[in-house]
């Protein structure tokens, strides 16, 4: 993988490493490969959508709060305009902002996927029996729902 100034080095690139040199072990049916893949094409598709909706909260021309005159003559509001830039900065303007946050669940994600094809590659790489029982498995396995990620854990629950 590559790493530029500005790109910050990938939290699993030396399990990648490892899974590509095969010095990684994981023991896994071949089955759950699949819904691995598929889990996490799930979340990163989920992720664009949200991303989608922090570009369109920036690109928001008008909220109605008062941040603009109206054609009625209306003033401005001091307030409204904060909230407005606030609500644009926190949506897409910051490295902070949601779709920054996103942005880098959505590598994490690309990098576990990574982890899991490498892994599922060598396997497959090597014995052709189990190379055609993947993709047996990947074009006839039934779709499942993702996992429901709890939001809030306490424990005991």
């Amino acid at each position: 993988m590559a790493n530029d100034d500005k790109t910050p080095a990938s939290p699993l690139a030396n399990l990648i490493t490892e899974a590509r040199e095969g010095r990684l072990t994981v023991r896994m049916d071949l089955e759950k490969f699949v819904y691995v893949d598929r889990d996490c094409e799930y979340f990163k598709n989920q992720i664009r959508v949200i991303q989608t909706m922090m570009i369109e909260i920036a690109n928001q021309d008008k909220w109605d709060l008062g941040e603009g005159f109206t054609p009625q003559g209306d003033r401005d509001l001091w307030s409204g305009k904060t909230m407005v830039a606030r609500w644009r900065q926190k949506s897409q303007g910051s490295q902070n902002s949601v779709y920054a946050v996103m942005e880098s669940h959505y590598k994490v994600i690309e990098d576990f996927q990574t982890l899991f094809r490498t892994v599922r590659e060598r396997i497959t790489g090597v014995d052709t029996d189990q190379a055609a029982k993947y993709q047996d498995l990947q074009s006839n396995l039934p779709q499942q729902q993702p996992a429901t990620p709890k939001i809030f854990s306490w424990p005991g629950l």
